[in-house]
């Protein structure tokens, strides 16, 4: 009897070490794979993932858009790339209009009157699928009508009917002819809203970075699920939400090195924030299980950062007085630099107001619940009016 529990314990102990090896070995093989270029631009933008397959974008009605509010339209990026754009007009604009729906053109050239009557949000949302997903038409619906705003989104460039393939040049090009056509078409800078939402707040980000270059200011800039920089997110991403992707690594000499030389679309909002001159409200899902949390805290800190005093270096000794009071100073002065604001049952609000830059105000929403989309819930499409006086 003993003999034979013998085998089956190292019979078993086998299976185990076969098991783990298996593992190590599709581990190391993922990793290999995140390496090469195609493969990183096909994780990053997953443009070619469509859970539909059903791009009628000049019929926006199929979509659940009320008929005649939307204008299906192509623009031509500055590299003269064409990108698929809708136009939705808000609600009030809409209600206005006559039951049987105005043809294509008719819409068309009541854009520039529907930009001179309420304020407009480019959207520019994240990564898989196109503007027509159904989660960014409940996020578009619910803006035109709560905020009373029109809607501009586009596709970059390999979404959706979109010509081209991604890169972080190209999309940053096409989120710029987005904004340009706005301003051709008669909108001022301060009635343009840029949002972006996952991906597209580090598109969003070199925009408003972009525009502050030449001297323009929007209304503001709404980060929805923002990541500080791609080479941190990769380090913090875990697959399923419990499996770390590259963290294991991290400990190997020189590994770390080599994926930051290796990264080809290098998104990084964290090194764009003193370039950005605008208001800005960053919004985050606290049970955001995509993109964690505490990247929107990093990039509020750094906005935040020219108002506190310098922290306390590595070379201090952390149980030393004098760490400790420089410590305390720190937290009292941006505690008395940031106002937070409770809001029961919903989240949090901290916001600062930035006289270095003009008066503008930076604010971070934390909310409770909302998960990665957080775009839909009426608390944080609420407190985007409020901050950008849409009411």
């Amino acid at each position: 009897m003993s003999k034979n529990s013998s085998v089956l314990q190292r019979g078993f102990s086998r299976v185990i070490l076969v098991g783990l090896l298996g593992l190590g070995v599709s581990y190391l093989l993922v990793v290999a794979l995140v390496m090469i270029p195609a493969v990183q631009t096909y994780i990053t933008y997953a443009h070619h993932i469509d859970f539909f397959g059903y791009n009628k974008f000049d019929h926006p009605e199929d979509y659940g858009l009320a008929p005649g509010k939307t204008v299906n339209m192509k623009l031509q990026s500055s590299d003269n790339t064409t990108i698929g754009a809708w136009f939705i007009v808000a609600d009030s604009l809409h209600r206005e209009r006559s039951l049987i729906p105005p043809t294509p053109n008719q819409r068309l050239a009541c854009i520039p009157s529907s930009l001179s009557k309420r304020p407009t949000i480019l959207f520019l949302h994240g990564n898989t699928g196109t503007r027509a997903l159904p989660i960014r038409v409940t996020v578009y619906t619910g803006l035109t009508a709560r905020l009373d705003a029109n809607i501009f989104t586009i596709d970059y460039r390999g979404f959706g009917d979109s010509a081209g393939h991604p890169t972080v040049e190209g999309v940053a090009r096409d989120a710029r002819a987005a904004w340009n056509y706005l301003v051709l078409q008669g909108a001022k800078p301060q009635d343009v809203l840029i949002v972006g939402h996952s991906l597209g707040t580090a598109i969003a980000s070199l925009l408003a970075a972009d525009l502050a270059r030449d001297g323009i200011e929007p209304r503001g800039l709404v980060l929805m699920s923002a990541f500080s920089s791609l080479r941190t997110l990769m380090d913090q991403y875990y697959l399923f939400g419990f499996l770390p992707l590259l963290k294991p690594l991290s400990v190997i000499p020189l590994v770390p090195r080599v994926l930051t030389w290796s990264l080809k679309h290098r998104f990084d909002t964290l090194t764009l924030v003193p370039e950005v001159k605008t208001s800005v409200l960053l919004i985050h899902g606290e049970n955001d299980w995509d993109i964690l949390h505490t990247h929107t805290s990093t990039l509020f800190e750094a906005f935040l950062e020219q108002y506190l005093p310098s922290p306390p270096t590595l070379c201090d000794n952390p149980l030393s007085s004098q760490y400790a009071a420089q410590n305390d100073f720190r937290t009292k002065r941006r505690s008395a630099t940031v106002r937070l604001t409770s809001i029961s049952g919903f989240g949090t609000l901290e916001e600062f107001v930035d006289h270095k830059k003009g008066g503008r105000r930076v604010a971070m929403l934390k909310t409770m619940a909302g998960g990665h989309d957080i775009g839909r819930l009426e608390g944080v499409q609420d407190a985007i009016g409020r901050m950008f006086d849409f009411y």
